[in-house]
């Protein structure tokens, strides 16, 4: 999550350094990660034969999972170019409150009461963090609207995982899920935006961490996790990427929250604790004694 957290930050200073279009960004950062991946599967007698196991099923779900990810990630990419990268950050996080409604909508698979509540709570702060009532903020609620979609999509693909990830290998996986992402980025690109990129040693130093550890590494555990954690529960670890967020658009580009951002801000992690609280004295009353 602290990985997660810090590309908020980079990506913005990126975008407002005007280094590179979003899509772009996002295009070649799934390509850099699918061509690390590749090789590393490559260059052992398992790995080229999950690489040949790229048909069927594994192909259908890598590519719905990947697709789905693709999405996410250019609502996100373009709404962070909107709003500022803490903003991002919280708003991204209501996926962990949006991933058991999701599974209830889908698959009648009801939230608890303190999943309920923190719901509630995430949602007043969600509110109070956008503020669509204020004109002050008119400047970011395009980019809060993406990002707010964007999470809505990063939730279904979480559950969508979910049910997918126990299935197939994980690296075979994850392989076909940053490939399909950067085919989305670079196939719509061309549609939403007039496409830049100055390949800059900065630049490539910085795709470089992102390629490696917000992408390979960070999906990579994520797509192993839910192998055998509920997504419910991988939500919830999640809630912290909106706090590491914040704290990294501190340190890095001097971002500062207002103290309505910061109630708002707090209200999401308090629901989020409520929820993941409540979840685990849920499951330590059942468990038998």
């Amino acid at each position: 999550m602290a990985v997660w957290g810090s590309s908020f930050a980079i990506l913005r200073s990126l975008l407002a350094d005007a280094r590179a279009t979003p899509l772009s960004l996002v295009s070649v950062r799934m390509a850099m990660a699918s061509a690390l991946l590749l090789g590393f599967m490559a260059a052992s007698a398992k790995g080229r034969a999950q690489l040949r196991s790229l048909r069927g099923p594994l192909l259908r779900d890598g590519i719905f999972v990947g697709l789905l990810l693709g999405a996410g990630f250019l609502l996100q990419t373009e709404g962070l170019q909107r709003t500022t990268a803490s903003r991002s950050g919280f708003l991204t996080g209501t996926l962990v409150v949006l991933t058991p409604l999701i599974e209830f909508a889908l698959f009648r698979k009801r939230p608890a009461l303190p999943a309920l509540i923190g719901v509630l709570l995430a949602f007043a702060g969600m509110t109070a963090l956008s503020s669509p009532w204020s004109d002050a903020n008119q400047a970011t609620a395009i980019g809060d609207a993406l990002t707010l979609g964007c999470a809505l999509i990063f939730a279904g693909q979480i559950v969508a995982l979910g049910r997918i990830a126990p299935k197939y290998p994980v690296l075979p996986l994850l392989l076909l899920q940053l490939a399909t992402t950067g085919a989305v980025a670079a196939v719509a690109g061309p549609f939403v935006e007039a496409q830049h990129f100055s390949g800059g040693a900065r630049l490539w130093l910085a795709l470089l961490y992102l390629a490696t550890f917000a992408t390979l590494l960070a999906f990579g555990i994520q797509t192993w996790a839910q192998r055998i954690l509920p997504p419910v529960r991988v939500a919830l670890i999640s809630s912290l990427e909106p706090v590491f967020a914040a704290l990294w658009a501190a340190l890095l580009i001097g971002e500062r929250l207002t103290v309505r951002e910061l109630a708002g801000g707090a209200l999401i992690v308090l629901g989020v604790a409520v929820g993941e609280a409540g979840a685990a004295l849920r499951a330590r009353t059942r468990a038998p004694s």
